[in-house]
């Protein structure tokens, strides 16, 4: 039976051995293997490798304390069930570190085998039950891609990585051009099927780092990192052009089959020289997408405001 990977965030060795010892020993569903660290940096490189099933951690550090360490590891691990072993047994503690994200929270004079291999599996069901429900919250029904909901709250967490790393990234609005026509012409069964053959190509053709949501109506936007400059945002962008407005068979009203030519704009922008903020950057995207709509051009990159050349 495989072991299901625990991270130990601890810089006392006798609380590892410990923990180590309580989820070695036989009993239960579940058989663990725990990898410890003792800095946040070291718990950080590891997660960036591979996700473990749930992360536990000491709130104690010599470089942190408190619930201001939770903060820390939730800002690279908030994809992760976390769990507090905390040295206090004040309860209003423990709610405090799961208003902050954590799962649950166990004092670590109270640590026993059952206990810990309890809390570890069903904070994992509760996390993933919880980002099941968020999932079907921040899905488009019709695209099953990110909705808007979900493109803000990204575009908001994009923003504030790029500031804290000195980063820059990609951001395109693209919008149907002839969306009206093929439904008033084929029927909105039509316009729909070929919303979902739009939001399927993005999906297939989408580098792993990248964010894809359906903005409203014909409007999808895409959020790609690690592109830092013009001749780069130019290629992404040519490259999504040619991808989308091609040729898509439909079926119309009366069960015909259809084919069509999608032409399409997109408006394309860079993170922080188009916008400093998650609503200029966006606003900028979109007044982009329709200045090449305005001038017949497929995309057009926007242009860097003369105050920060």
């Amino acid at each position: 039976m495989n072991a299901r990977l625990i991270y130990l965030l601890e810089d006392n060795q006798d609380d590892v051995y410990l923990v180590k010892e309580l989820l070695s020993q036989q009993g239960g569903r579940h058989h663990y293997a725990v990898n410890a660290f003792e800095t946040i940096e070291s718990l950080r490189d590891a997660v960036a490798q591979l996700n473990p099933e749930a992360i536990l951690m000491d709130l104690n550090l010599p470089q942190s304390r408190g619930l201001e360490t939770l903060l820390r590891v939730k800002d690279f691990a908030a994809h992760i069930p976390i769990i507090v072993l905390t040295g206090m047994s004040d309860e209003m503690f423990g709610e405090k570190a799961i208003q902050l994200g954590a799962q649950d929270y166990i004092p670590k004079h109270e640590l026993s085998a059952h206990l810990l291999r309890r809390t570890i599996v069903f904070s994992k069901e509760r996390f993933d039950m919880q980002r099941n429900l968020e999932n079907l919250v921040s899905l488009d029904r019709l695209t099953m891609l990110s909705n808007r909901g979900a493109l803000d709250k990204h575009l908001h967490t994009q923003v504030q990585d790029a500031r804290r790393y000195g980063k820059q990234f990609a951001m395109l609005f693209i919008d149907l051009d002839n969306f009206k026509t093929i439904n008033d012409e084929l029927g909105h069964q039509a316009g729909d099927q070929l919303l979902k053959l739009l939001a399927s190509k993005l999906k297939m053709y989408k580098r792993s780092s990248d964010f894809v949501a359906r903005y409203g109506g014909d409007e999808f936007v895409v959020i790609a990192p690690n592109i830092d400059n013009p001749a780069q945002l130019e290629l992404f962008t040519r490259y999504k052009h040619t991808l989308l407005a091609d040729s898509y068979c439909l079926q119309d009203q009366q069960g015909n089959m259809r084919e069509i030519t999608l032409e399409l704009s997109i408006g394309a922008v860079l993170f922080p020289d188009h916008g400093d903020g998650p609503t200029e950057l966006l606003n900028c995207a979109d007044k982009t997408m329709y200045e090449a709509k305005a001038q017949s051009q497929p995309f057009l990159l926007a242009e860097v405001p003369r105050h920060s050349a």
